[in-house]
């Protein structure tokens, strides 16, 4: 006689939900390996695309009349060659040239991050992101860039490797940022793209201060609205509030030569009306003077020292968070020059950053404040149960299988559905890192059950989605 489930009156299921979890895991495994053999094949490409290039630089008189090596003919070489890829491969020409660019950047000065790609570790996003931060930096410098990049980028999402690959250049080379900032000041500007459906974007390339302002009074305008008892969307309010801002603000009715009419009190007036709150942090030597090290500001990264300066000493809604030169560690926080928040809120949001699900990068900020142990099975409000949660992945967490707890060490850990655990640092870089890396894959248990040939080789043929590509900025400002 069986013994029956008492819980449930019937005979355990031997295809319960934890075995069908398992088959589907075996299938995420197997999708992760497809993508490491993507990444395989776009190190080879990368290796072919040197190859070509070269070989098309060795006979120029094959896409131009000339056979000199002289620098407009290279040039007309590559712009030739670039459109003939872009044509072969389907893809825009400055896809193509972004491509071209980061090959030749590998091959010659960073190998590393090639074998990392052609071992699957990393994806080309990942390279990209490498090639381009590296831009600036002198040649003696490039290895030691690479060196410390690569520690983050096989844990990191391409998007949060950025942010940490800008904190080590400008700690390589820290002394330029200040030039490089007046530089691309002189680059400042509005720029439109179509879009579909009768609608478009508008990009506006200015001091990061300026942009994070208008985004952040926009958004502050907009919860306000909503919370209010408007019906449209976050989202919908935070770009309606910006165009009813500008649309109103503008200086109407004079000539556009009147140069008091552009500069006068009206502007300055409207100007000193934005009053966003956003977090400085300042090395503590930098605030006084004795040191050009770049600050951060919150949700961007490093900045010239004279802003910083002029943000912690003149702007009353700017939080001055300073810092020991050595540790890192935060010394105070300013509290005379700007309204402050709930102690609580305050400080969760300058330990977490940004939404503390792994790969989340929306600004702390922005995020709910979430209970890891939940209110209503005892869990306490306090710093240690708390963290920064977007409104997604906080209703992910309630909604669904998802689960997160904190370790005695501090660490966050999420938990998905299938049993797959990423744990999170607090003090930490690194964006997360999965618990159960080595764990072991059927892989005639997954290909029965997709009905493939487990040891027929992985197609590693990839598309390029250019879902934009016609109206929207392959590399956008913003």
């Amino acid at each position: 006689m069986e013994f029956e489930d008492e819980s449930r009156g019937r005979p355990p299921d031997p295809d319960g939900p934890g075995r069908r979890a398992d088959r589907l895991s075996g299938l995420v495994d197997r999708l992760v390996a497809q993508q490491a053999s993507i990444s395989r094949a776009q190190a080879k490409m990368t290796g072919q695309l040197v190859n070509i290039l070269e070989t098309a630089l060795s006979d120029p008189d094959v896409f131009t009349e000339s056979t000199r090596g002289d620098s407009r003919t290279v040039e007309q070489v590559r712009r030739s060659l670039r459109s003939e890829l872009a044509l072969a491969l389907h893809l825009s020409e400055g896809r193509v040239q972004s491509l071209l660019d980061t090959a030749e950047v590998l091959v010659a000065d960073f190998p590393d991050t090639l074998r990392s790609l052609k071992a699957g570790r990393i994806s080309l996003p990942h390279a990209e992101c490498i090639v381009r931060e590296s831009t600036g930096l002198d040649r003696d410098d490039l290895a030691v860039f690479e060196e410390a990049v690569l520690e983050y980028a096989e844990t990191s999402t391409p998007s949060q490797l950025k942010a940490q690959a800008i904190r080590i250049r400008e700690g390589l080379a820290p002394e330029s940022i200040t030039e490089r900032h007046t530089s691309a000041l002189e680059e400042r500007r509005l720029e439109v793209w179509k879009g579909h459906d009768g609608m478009g974007w508008l990009a506006c390339y200015d001091r990061i201060e300026i942009v994070q302002s208008l985004y952040n009074a926009s958004h502050a305008t907009a919860k306000s609205l909503r919370k209010a008892g408007d019906e449209r969307t976050v989202a919908q309010l935070t770009v309606d509030s910006f165009v009813d801002a500008a649309m109103t603000g503008f200086v109407s009715g004079t000539d556009p030569a009147d140069d008091d009419a552009a500069t006068g009190p009206a502007l300055a007036g409207r100007m000193g009306a934005i009053r966003p709150t956003v977090h400085v942090t300042v090395p503590v030597f930098t605030l006084m003077g004795l040191s050009d090290e770049p600050a951060d500001l919150e949700g961007y990264g490093p900045i010239d020292p004279e802003t910083a300066r002029r943000l912690a000493a003149q702007a009353p809604s700017f939080t001055r968070l300073l810092t020991n030169p050595e540790t890192g560690a935060v010394l105070s926080v300013g509290r005379d020059r700007y309204q402050v928040p709930a102690d609580l809120r305050k400080a969760i949001e300058i330990r977490d950053v940004t939404c503390r699900f792994p790969g989340c990068n929306r600004s702390a900020r922005q995020c709910d404040l979430d209970h890891v142990v939940d209110w209503q099975f005892g869990g306490e409000t306090d710093l240690d149960n708390c963290q920064a949660t977007c409104r997604a992945h906080h209703t992910l967490k309630h909604a669904t299988r998802w689960a997160v707890e904190r370790d005695p060490m501090g660490n966050v850990i999420w938990t998905s559905p299938l049993g797959r655990s990423y744990r999170i640092r607090t003090e930490s870089k690194v964006g997360f890192e999965p618990l159960d890396r080595d764990r072991p894959v059927d892989d005639h248990e997954i290909a029965d059950l997709v009905g493939a040939d487990p040891d027929e080789p992985v197609d590693a043929t990839t598309t390029d989605d250019e879902k934009w590509a016609d109206e929207y900025p392959e590399n956008p400002e913003f």
